[in-house]
């Protein structure tokens, strides 16, 4: 894309129309000093900008051709030609193509705060299309740039997108550092959405990371007990948090039972996302206490619902009917439902739905002695994670492919699976 000196602009439109100088005179602006403006011995002012648009506009209609010039277009230099085309694009739906092609003119013409916009929309789009590896590179750099602006408002929603994109792709660690950024820029700026948001999503991954007492204390102290300040939606996913952290410590899945049961009647009719989302964790917690029919029950109400509004975590319901088959001793059939499960999973990029299925998957394999199930499966996880570019879960890989060639008296190649797993410990 050119821009082009008001000059410039007037030389090329003459030439596009065919017409000369004199064809564009008019009040208060003599052939003399449409010269001067074309050669660059006067500037363009916005009165002259108007009249001359105003004439190739007219001209342009004779010929049936719809040119649509504003009044200013004249009088803009090329840096306000870009920012004026830029702006305007941003305006229409976002594409990769075109905001590389944005991204190139706003770093061209160094227009920072419209290109710390355009990263930001990059890493969304990359975001919304679960691209969290390249949504999170392109995050980093709109953060680079507002900090440069020196805008911390605006810091706080990118800090809570790389914090999500990190806990997406299993690296919670990570993820807690950008959470904790979020909550402290979103304190100062007293953006409570953002903070309460932070809040939960840290408390979150502290469930994920073994940390309950911390995931509980956040959401005690800085969700549960502003309650009346937090907005509906926020407050049922803090309370689902809440119920997976209980059912995760040892012997209190009763007590998560209640949390999930107690939510049902207020998120019908209100929330079937989340609804789905404690219909399954009821199902877990059913399982868990081995009442496998009510867990049934529940896995088909939360499948149900998946299938038409949120198929994104059906993996996980899939998966807790593969272990209910697999209690029942229907072992053919527990394989090809986690097997579906990691399908779903990886479609949707959950990395923590695929991995978590694969390692049921292993115990299935494991349980029946069939170890050359077992490499194979651990073969397909580890092109996985090359695939997705992610570290965590190779390990892990790596182990249980050494034991099954152990148990296979392959010795040579278990040695050598021993040795690889070293250098990524």
């Amino acid at each position: 894309m050119e821009f082009y000196n008001p000059s410039e602009k007037i030389k090329l439109m003459r030439k596009k129309f065919r017409v000369n100088q004199a064809e564009l005179e008019g009040a208060n602006m003599t052939r003399a000093f449409i010269s001067m403006m074309e050669s660059g011995k006067r500037n363009v002012s916005r009165t002259s900008s108007k009249a001359l648009a105003e004439k190739f506009n007219d001209i342009a209609k004779r010929i049936s051709v719809d040119l649509n010039l504003d009044d200013e277009y004249f009088s803009r230099t090329p840096k306000e030609d870009a920012t004026y085309y830029c702006e305007e694009q941003l305006k229409s739906e976002a594409t990769h193509d075109k905001l590389k092609e944005l991204i190139k003119i706003a770093t061209d013409f160094e227009l920072d705060r419209l290109l710390a916009q355009m990263y930001k929309l990059e890493g969304e789009l990359y975001y919304n299309e679960k691209n969290y590896k390249d949504g999170f590179l392109y995050l980093r750099k709109a953060l680079g740039k507002y900090k440069e602006l020196r805008d911390n408002k605006a810091q706080i929603r990118i800090y809570l997108l790389m914090g999500n994109c990190k806990y997406n792709r299993g690296e919670y660690e990570e993820s807690i550092n950008y959470f904790e950024d979020t909550i402290s820029y979103a304190l100062d700026e007293m953006d409570m959405e953002n903070y309460y948001k932070g809040n939960s999503n840290l408390a979150l991954v502290y469930m994920y990371t073994k940390e309950y007492e911390k995931s509980l204390n956040i959401l005690e102290n800085n969700i549960f007990n502003r309650s009346n300040d937090v907005d509906f939606d926020l407050l049922a996913r803090a309370q689902i948090t809440k119920g997976m952290v209980l059912y995760n410590r040892k012997n209190e899945t009763e007590k998560s039972l209640e949390v999930f049961e107690n939510l049902v009647d207020s998120l019908k009719d209100k929330d079937e996302v989340m609804l789905s989302m404690v219909y399954n964790n009821i199902a877990e917690c059913y399982y868990d206490l081995e009442e496998y029919d009510k867990s049934l029950e529940y896995i088909e109400k939360a499948q149900k619902l998946k299938m038409r509004v949120y198929k994104d975590t059906l993996a996980r319901t899939i998966n807790i009917k593969a272990k209910v088959l697999l209690k029942r001793g229907l072992y053919s059939e527990a394989i090809l439902v986690f097997n579906l499960a990691i399908d779903l999973a990886e479609e949707y990029s959950n990395f923590d739905l695929s991995l978590e299925n694969y390692k049921d998957l292993v115990q299935a394999y494991e349980s029946a002695g069939d170890y050359e199930s077992v490499v194979k499966l651990m073969n397909r996880l580890i092109e996985y994670l090359d695939y997705s570019q992610v570290n965590s879960g190779k390990s892990y890989a790596m182990l249980k492919l050494a034991e099954a060639s152990a148990h296979l008296d392959k010795k040579e190649e278990t040695v050598n699976l021993l040795s690889e797993l070293e250098k990524l410990l």
